[in-house]
């Protein structure tokens, strides 16, 4: 029996990485739904929870370790796993809003993948 595609959020504002993002994980078989601002993630957030958020640190109107805080204070997705990326964060900050993983920037996508491959395989 095939196993069902995993979906995926990805929050990033650098449309560069975010269309790397948004590439890799489609050819690695998520279902991925990209967003580049707090605002446009908030909205979709209300209707859907996917099975994995990816969330960077730094967003334009916003930053993820809030995300990660409604996102683990939400009966709907308090055990999905978050994966928070930045390169100007700590790990430190990321343990406060219980998120699974730091991962930081610049990364390798199939270390990245592995991370998010793990993360579905024990959530």
């Amino acid at each position: 029996m095939a196993s069902a595609i995993k979906s995926i959020f990805v929050i990033e504002d650098n449309e560069d990485i975010g269309f790397i993002l948004d590439y890799f994980l489609r050819e690695e078989g998520f279902k991925v739904r990209l967003f580049a601002s707090a605002e446009d993630f908030t909205n979709a957030f209300k209707d859907e929870v996917p099975d994995i958020f990816l969330v960077d640190v730094m967003l334009p109107d916003g930053d993820g370790i809030s995300l990660c805080n409604l996102i683990k204070h939400d009966s709907r997705s308090a055990e999905v796993p978050v994966l928070i990326m930045s390169a100007h964060s700590d790990a430190a900050k990321v343990k406060r809003c219980k998120a699974e993983e730091f991962i930081p920037k610049p990364f390798d996508l199939f270390e990245l993948g592995n991370t998010i491959n793990y993360h579905l395989a024990a959530s």
